[in-house]
């Protein structure tokens, strides 16, 4: 019966991550603001909210299914995808001073963010010795670990350090980030491994790779649109 449910789920699952993963580069390619800006990136978010949902549901099915690391995993991506792209768009409808339904928001998220980035640490490190997918759990759990400063954070503080840009462009490409590694760690890492002929030991780099790229892609859009 379990079986069952997670390969209709993955009927869901899967078409809508295909598409999610296109759709992204849209809005990040057209002009910013623009009518075919808006509409595609309103789309994604939809796209996103659904893939996001459906992991969720698949990770319990790991559960059940006794398959814990997968849970585990699947379950963290979808908790550090949720956040920036729930912020990415709620930061458009905020003024200058924040409501405070928003900012209460944030701190339940980047709690419930910093706290599962702490039990991927002691996966990675306790459980998996560092050995296998080990550091690659661990290097996942330390992003979530560096959201503490965000809970710390006072509202005015928050609201004279960010701007709506700012949070809607980093909001946005953490979303990709967290779609291109789920999509690398449960589906196209058996396509690079045929592909160029990886040994498993090296398929932490396409894992980490769209962090990496994506940073550097975010710090650049920050800066070019800075004023």
């Amino acid at each position: 019966m379990v079986e069952s449910i997670h390969k209709f789920i993955l009927y869901i699952h899967i078409p809508f991550g295909f598409l999610s993963l296109v759709l992204f580069w849209i809005p990040v390619g057209v002009k910013k603001g623009g009518k075919l800006h808006r509409k595609v990136g309103w789309y994604y978010f939809i796209c996103m909210w659904i893939v996001l949902i459906s992991a969720m549901a698949l990770s319990v099915c790991n559960i059940l299914l006794a398959k814990y690391i997968a849970a585990a995993f699947l379950g963290y991506l979808a908790i550090i995808t949720a956040y920036p792209l729930w912020y990415s768009y709620e930061i458009l409808n905020q003024n200058k001073v924040w409501t405070k339904r928003y900012f209460q928001i944030r701190k339940v998220y980047s709690m419930v963010f910093f706290l599962a980035g702490l039990a991927m640490v002691y996966l990675g490190a306790i459980q998996f010795n560092f050995q296998g997918m080990g550091p690659m759990i661990a290097f996942f759990g330390l992003v979530g670990i560096g959201s503490i400063r965000e809970y710390l954070m006072t509202k005015e503080k928050a609201e004279n350090k960010e701007t709506k840009l700012k949070m809607h462009i980093q909001g946005t490409i953490i979303s990709g980030i967290a779609a291109y590694t789920a999509f690398l760690a449960f589906g196209g890492n058996q396509i690079l491994m045929q592909v160029f002929q990886l040994d498993q030991r090296w398929m932490i780099l396409p894992w980490i790779a769209p962090t990496i790229l994506g940073v550097m892609y975010m710090r650049f859009m920050k800066r070019k649109y800075r004023a």
